[in-house]
Order: structure tokens, then sequence, then C-alpha cells
């Protein structure tokens, strides 16, 4: 196998700022060749295999940073290896390169006679259809074992975890431990919520879900239906606070022929439909107190009397209820019966609000995104602005409203770039630090450190996540004396 990426000639004037220097911060170099891996430098000082970042103006786009590192000094240059930064700056690349891939009849990776461009190289196996829209994301998937041996030294936990996530969820399409596509999460909370999942969903024990609105109770209790012995059963849902209290035990137990004005014929209630599933009783804590007793009675002896009937039926139905409602606080103040709580209570999983969920709420966007863009046939995308601003919403409505702003922004935008205003989301102002008060300087140190690692050590990643200009950043690393060695 040649190249593991194309190499073309090129000539982009470019920045270099050094991030453990006290005396050249920055010098002017040229790219005289570039790929997607590495590239040629003219001009460029360094004699060290330091890190550094490197800001080449690109035609057409401007400039983009990535991190650098390097090689080799020779004659005619030096050559450095390139480290990916965000898809949008990798994407600019890649364009830049095909647009200046030279026309020729040979393989450009290993220079195999191959002209057709239309698939793979009969040698290599690369793909070679450079004008499709996907291909770049297709060439590192089918490159992703090579690239990632390149850079092992380089690796600590979290990116060998946000490796893991890769392989899982887009070359062996594992779902995030969820069986629900839209059950998303790789917090530690919905890691906690998945694993507590698995273990009650093949058991016959009542289940109550704790968390706030639209933090995704139901979809929750159909996760617990799906991964039990019940999956082939009904899965029945009841909002308990959407009926009115005269409609409600009707609803829930079902009634008679004539039983009251209006029951024109025998109905069959939510209990008795759930028959050999699961019920789902949201919204428990407003049910009103004579149906506690009777959901409690039914709880002890699972038989279910339809209203205006002398008869009981026996029914097999796994009870999951949510709420939420402090149910310690309605039972002190004696609007919930304590019984009952400790009854439904045999096993309590609690769903942290969406603003506790870190990423989460980008990969949640991300998805919901996908899904209208499949639903319209429309290709979508979020700007930068809206990924930051996804970030740091409070998300009161949680994911319920977060779906909603993604469809709102979908339906608003009228390109294929969703920004915050499209969303009504509040655009993040550069000029506002995040943390105002003042820390001590060992503090802020380890801070920068921090955020640096954080974002793969991308100075205008780390400096938008403090809400700071890039120069801002580098008078920060300047400052408290951050060297090479305190970013591993």
């Amino acid at each position: 196998m040649g190249r593991l990426d194309v190499r073309v000639r090129t000539h982009l004037d470019s920045t270099v700022c050094y991030l453990a220097r006290e005396d050249t911060l920055e010098e002017r170099v040229t790219i005289r060749e570039l790929s997607l891996s590495g590239a040629l430098v003219v001009g460029l000082s360094t004699q060290l295999s330091e890190l550094f970042a490197i800001r080449p103006v690109l035609p057409g786009t401007g400039e983009v940073e990535l991190l650098a590192k390097l090689v080799r000094q020779g004659k005619g240059g030096a050559a450095i290896r390139l480290y990916y930064s965000d898809q949008n700056t990798m994407q600019a690349l890649w364009e830049h390169i095909r647009d200046h891939l030279p026309p020729t009849s040979s393989c450009p990776y290993c220079g195999h006679p191959d002209d057709s461009r239309e698939g793979s190289c009969d040698n290599c196996n690369l793909y070679l259809n450079f004008s499709k829209k996907n291909y770049l994301e297709r060439h590192i998937e089918n490159t992703f074992a090579q690239r990632l041996n390149i850079r092992l030294s380089r690796l600590n936990l979290e990116h060998i975890q946000k490796i893991i996530h890769f392989v899982d969820s887009k070359l062996l399409k594992i779902q995030h431990r969820s069986p629900d596509r839209e059950f998303i999460g790789t917090s530690p909370g919905m890691l906690s919520v998945f694993s507590m999942l698995r273990k009650v969903a093949p058991t016959e024990m009542s289940v109550l879900l704790l968390g706030e609105s639209g933090t995704g109770k139901e979809v929750t209790a159909r996760s617990l239906h799906t991964l039990s012995g019940r999956r082939d059963g009904p899965f029945v849902a009841v909002n308990c606070a959407a009926i009115p209290e005269t409609l409600l035990e009707a609803e829930l137990f079902g009634y008679e022929k004539g039983a009251f004005t209006g029951a024109y014929a025998t109905k069959k209630g939510k209990f008795e439909s759930a028959d050999g599933g699961t019920l789902f009783l949201d919204e428990i804590g407003d049910l009103p107190a004579t149906l506690q007793a009777k959901l409690l009675r039914f709880l002890e002896d699972r038989l279910v009397q339809p209203v205006g009937s002398a008869l009981s039926k026996k029914i097999d139905v796994r009870i999951v209820a949510a709420t939420n409602c402090d149910l310690q606080l309605s039972m002190a103040q004696g609007r919930f019966r304590t019984d009952l709580f400790y009854r439904l209570n045999s096993f309590t999983i609690k769903l942290p609000p969406l603003r506790e969920r870190g990423d989460d709420k980008v990969r949640l966007a991300t998805y919901f995104l996908e899904k209208f863009s499949r639903n319209e046939n429309r290709f979508m995308e979020f700007s930068e602005e809206a990924l930051e601003a996804i970030r740091r919403h409070p998300w009161p409505g949680n994911v319920r409203e977060l779906e909603n702003k993604v469809r709102r922004g979908f339906l608003m935008a009228t390109g294929r770039v969703i920004d915050p205003e499209c969303m009504e989301l509040d655009q993040v102002d550069p000029a506002v630090v995040p943390d105002p008060e003042p820390k001590p300087a060992s503090a802020q140190r380890d801070y920068v450190i921090k955020v640096l690692e954080q974002n793969g050590y991308v100075i205008a990643k780390a400096a938008r996540q403090m809400q700071i200009s890039r120069p801002s950043m580098y008078a920060l690393i300047k400052k408290h004396g951050i060297s090479r060695d305190d970013m591993k």
C-alpha cells in the first residue's frame, strides 16, 4: 500500500504559533505540499518535535487551524504531521486538496494504473470517487486503523472513550447501549440509567421513573418493555394528569354498559388492554386519592374490577410509573399514600436533566436533525455557533424542548446551515467570559490545561470554549508557562 492520503503541490501562506516558547511566539511559513495527514513547509525554524499550531489560509475559505508536529527537516523544507481538528476544518482541507489533484490515470494513493474514479483501486482498495459528498468520511473510516496506530502515543483515557464510541456508532452501528434510537447518551448519568435498565428489565419488578418533564420517561418505559420478556405483549401508556378525575377510573379499569350516563357499551380499561404486557402510568403523582387506593389493591392481588361490575378479572401486567413531582413532599403533605409509594418504589431510576448530560445535548440535536433531514430529503447541518449555543442553553424543557428547537431550526433555516437564531437560541457573546470570578494563578493554570486537553489541544476550539480570542489564549499559555509536557 502507498500513501495513506493523497499529496498535492500548493502554495499556502500560513502562521505557526508555538505553544511552549517565550521568545518567538509566531512566525510566517509557506506550505508547499499538503495532504490530510501531513505537509511540507518552508520557513519553519523549529528543530524540535514540539507541538505547535499552524494556521494556513485556504482560498475561498479563509484561515483554519490545526495542531502539527515536526517529523524531519530537509533541504526542501520541513515535513510535519497534522493532527485532526474539527470536521469543518478537515472538510475544507480536503476540498483544497481535491481541487489541486493533477489529472492522472493512476491511483493517487499507490500509483497503480486506474482511471475509473468510480469505485476502489484494484491494488490498494482505497475509494477513488472524489466527487462524492461523503468521500472524506468514507475515506477516513476505511483508513481508521492506520490513523489510530500513528497517534497511539498521544491518546489519553478520554480520547480512547471517544474512539470506542465512534467505532460503536459509526462502524459497527451500535446504538449507544440503548434499544431506542432516541434514547441516546454517553454521559455518566445516562450510562448509569442504561445499566439499571438492563438489570431490571428482565424481572417482573414494578419500576418508578423520576425526572423533570421532558427527560424521556416514556422512552425509558418503552425501553424497559422492549428489553423485558413482555416485549411481544402490548405497551399501554396513560397520562394520569391529562384525564379528568371523573373519567380516570373508567379509563383505567373499564366499565360495564349502563354503569353511568353515556356508558352505552361495555369498554375495556387500560389495565385490561395491557394484559400480558406493560402499563405505563405517567404523572402518577397526580393520581387522585380514591384511585391510589384501587391501584394499591391491584398491586396486591392483580385483580381489576370495572366500574359497574360485581366481578373482578385477573390481569397480568407490569406497572411502570413515572412522575416529575417530589413524592416525598407529597407524602409529607398527605397527598400521596405512603404504602403505595413503597409498592411502586421497588426499583427507582432517576433520569438526569439535559443540562447535566454534557455532550449528549449535541448528540441528541444531531440525531434529531438527521431524522428530520431523512424525512424531508433535505440535508442540513449546524453552524459552530449553533452547536455552541446548544451546549450552553440551560434546556429547562429538556429533550422535548431540544427536539422542538431543532425542528424549528430545520424549518426556519434558509440555506443548508442552521444558526442559533433559527432555533431562537441566544448566540454566545465572545466578549463574555463564562467564569467571571477570579481564579488563583495555580487554579487558572490547571483550568487552561484542562480546557486544552478537552479540545484535543486545538487552540481555536479551546479559546471558543473559554469564550476568549485566540491571542488571549496564547497569552494565557505564555503567562502560566504551559509547555507541551503539561499537555500530555
